[in-house]
């Protein structure tokens, strides 16, 4: 890595050289020969005339020769009259552009089970505003607010002049903030590379998983897509162009165009003796309340790597590449697996890397799932039975039971095991989102199943078993279709469908909170909106992830 020092010698070079002037104005050497000479009829390298054609006898004024005006090119059809003069004609202005930002996703809306006019009347402030306070507690809940993050839909029409794209970047920030990396990654790419603001997020995610190199590639062939002067100076020493890059730093440092402590990380970048040596337990950066993606990276690329523990969640995706350790992996997996921010093989993955070397938190759910998925894969149900009883406390101390169901719902033998096993992988199913086909499950989580999968226009379920929650009988008579038909029947729509569907989701995330009444009304309002099989199943994930409901 070069020093600042020479960063100094070039900056110095480069302005020796323009205040020479004229010499750089001089032609250079042609291959393989000497310089030119300033005038080649000195040097005797003039061109000599052709012998092979008689010179000309026109003369400027006179009539253009018979011969000359036959080989006269005629302008090509459609182009247009000739400019009479040399004057710079006005500059008109014409937005290269794929359309309104807004209006992008990558999921259709009837893949995301929404309506084309999901916003309706809203505006892009109001419908970004009910993005940002809404915070997803069920798997259930979780995963109707990604498609609504990422569904192509119809741009709000109550939107001002001048908010086209707003809601669009609202929607990318909301899910990077849950930790939805990979969605907003393939979110922003879905309305190309010509806004600024949309590749800075990609910046940012790009920084956070260290897959910064194409992006600055991009910078540097279009340095107006810079999110600032930070980003430009890093990806210009990326390209290695160290010079540029501490030129550049030096006069946005001057200007104030990057926060301090930036300035300071650039600095230690650019020459890792920039930095004093700290004293011990003391760090040569001062820390700060916001950390930046670039701010997280360059700490990094001087040796003073941040943990990301108290960082916001989007941060643990950096702990997931193979240059960290393994424990720090199973953390991040695990930290990100509780906010239904990662694919469950990832965390899979994570546990099954190598031997735990220790015991204790996850080391223990490392050894309890190697177990587990060696007896699954054995099939060995009885094996598997023993190993699932000791996966699932863990798992549930650990507030993982969702993503232990969505790693092995699927695999769990159907006989074989204990009764406690058995009513266990009942369990599993019903959060996965599976039926129970056991003639031996408990008559509740036969009812649940039945609640479940019930066909939307099927009469009321049987009331629920007396071993049931006390908010069983609620939320089923919340979920059943109104006596006049399909949930729609004789219901005014709302002005706006998004709205709507958000006030219901966090009225159904309630009852994860003891508010059971709450969470009945949010379910009987996703039934009024067309979202019944999203509640059946939010429904089934309250009563079974209840703490109150009795334990095998």
């Amino acid at each position: 890595m070069p020093c600042w020092t020479d960063a100094r010698a070039a900056a110095a070079l480069i302005a020796a050289l323009a205040l020479a002037g004229p010499a750089w104005s001089q032609a250079p050497a042609p291959p393989g020969g000497a310089p030119l000479s300033s005038n080649d009829w000195l040097s005797g390298r003039a061109p000599q005339p052709s012998r092979s054609m008689p010179a000309p006898s026109w003369r400027p004024g006179q009539p253009v020769p018979p011969d000359a005006q036959r080989r006269r090119p005629r302008p090509a059809p459609g182009l247009g009259p000739v400019a009479k003069t040399g004057a710079v004609a006005p500059v008109g202005v014409t937005r290269l552009s794929d359309g309104n930002p807004d209006a992008k996703g990558t999921l259709s809306a009837a893949a995301a089970g929404l309506p084309a006019d999901l916003w309706g009347n809203a505006s892009a402030g109001d419908a970004a505003r009910a993005l940002a306070g809404y915070d997803p507690q069920l798997p259930a809940t979780r995963q109707a607010f990604l498609r609504l993050l990422t569904a192509q839909v119809a741009p709000p029409t109550g939107s001002a002049a001048g908010d086209e794209g707003s809601l669009f970047l609202a929607r990318i920030d909301r899910l990077i903030a849950l930790g939805q990396l990979p969605a907003a990654r393939a979110l922003a790419q879905a309305a190309g590379a010509g806004n600024a603001p949309i590749v800075g997020r990609r910046f940012d995610i790009a920084l956070i998983t260290g897959e910064e190199g194409a992006l600055c590639e991009t910078i540097g062939r279009k340095p107006g897509l810079a999110p600032g002067f930070g980003a430009r100076i890093f990806c210009l020493a990326q390209a290695g162009d160290w010079a540029a890059a501490a030129l550049t730093l030096h006069g946005a440092r001057a200007d104030g165009l990057i926060p301090p402590t930036t300035v300071a990380l650039l600095e230690a970048f650019l020459d890792d003796g920039a930095v004093d040596a700290p004293a011990e337990g003391e760090g040569a950066i001062p820390a700060t309340e916001t950390v930046t993606p670039l701010d997280f990276r360059l700490h990094e690329a001087i040796g003073e790597p941040l943990s990301t523990t108290d960082l916001p969640l989007a941060f643990a995706h950096a702990d997931l590449r193979a240059n960290g350790g393994w424990k720090a992996r199973i953390e991040a997996a695990e930290r990100l697996s509780r906010a239904g921010a990662l694919d469950p093989a990832t965390l899979a993955q994570a546990y099954s890397e190598q031997a735990p070397a220790a015991s204790g938190g996850v080391w223990d759910r490392a050894a309890a799932w190697q177990d587990l998925d060696r007896a699954l894969t054995a099939q060995d149900a009885a094996a598997a039975g023993q190993a699932l009883e000791r996966a699932d406390r863990l798992f549930a101390d650990g507030r993982l039971t969702p993503t232990l169901a969505a790693m092995v719902a699927a695999r769990l033998p159907a006989t074989g095991m204990t009764d406690e096993a058995r009513s266990i992988a009942a369990r599993l199913r019903l959060i996965a989102g599976l039926p129970v086909t056991d003639a031996d499950a408990s008559p509740l989580d036969r009812w649940l199943s039945a609640l479940a999968h019930a066909p939307g226009t099927a009469a009321p379920l049987p009331p629920p078993p007396a071993e049931a929650p006390a908010a069983a009988a609620d939320f089923a008579a919340a979920l059943s279709p109104p006596a006049s038909g399909g949930p729609a029947e004789g219901a005014e729509p709302p002005s706006s469908r998004g709205l709507a569907l958000i006030a219901a989701l966090a009225d159904v995330d309630a009852g994860a909170s003891g508010d059971q009444r709450r969470a009945a009304a949010g379910l009987s309002h996703l039934v009024r909106l067309g979202q019944a099989t999203l509640a059946r199943q939010a429904a089934v994930e309250l009563l079974v992830l209840d703490p109150a409901r009795p334990r095998p």
